[in-house]
């Protein structure tokens, strides 16, 4: 009976592992000058490609009211996943901006919402309510 437990218990574990993939794989399109909107909290990832090396800006607007409530933090992340650069609020009202020279290539930007926080009753208190846009300048 022990053996019999030992197994469904790993056949599970590999099971679950299995089911855990890359959440680059289901990464946003990001389409230059096109914001995208985000309503709820947590980790959201973006992608774009660039064919030429270009400077791109990335950065979080967020919406009247909510202004250093819901601060967007942004990390730019190369293909295999390592971190470029990041940034919390150097941009306007507490947003992240990320001005950076790229090669071409495929590319990443992971956003957090470091400040949500589950209310008394387990649910959010409120939208975490912002946007993400994607500039690229090829002209440098």
């Amino acid at each position: 009976m022990k053996r019999f437990v030992f197994c469904l218990s790993l056949i599970l574990l590999l099971a679950g592992c299995a089911g855990m993939g890359d959440p680059r794989d289901t990464a946003t399109e990001l389409v230059p000058g096109q914001p995208y909107e985000v309503m709820t909290p947590g980790h959201r990832y973006f992608t774009f490609t660039l064919s030429a090396p270009a400077r791109v800006v990335l950065e979080s607007h967020t919406f009247p009211g909510d202004t250093g409530v819901v601060a967007p933090a942004g990390q730019l992340l190369d293909a295999d996943g390592q971190l470029v650069v990041r940034d919390w609020n150097s941009g306007r009202n507490s947003n992240f901006r990320i001005a950076h020279q790229l090669e071409a290539g495929t590319w990443y930007l992971r956003v957090t919402t470091p400040h949500a926080s589950l209310g008394s009753f387990g649910m959010l208190e409120r939208d975490y309510r912002y946007s993400v846009t994607l500039r690229i300048d090829r002209s440098r």
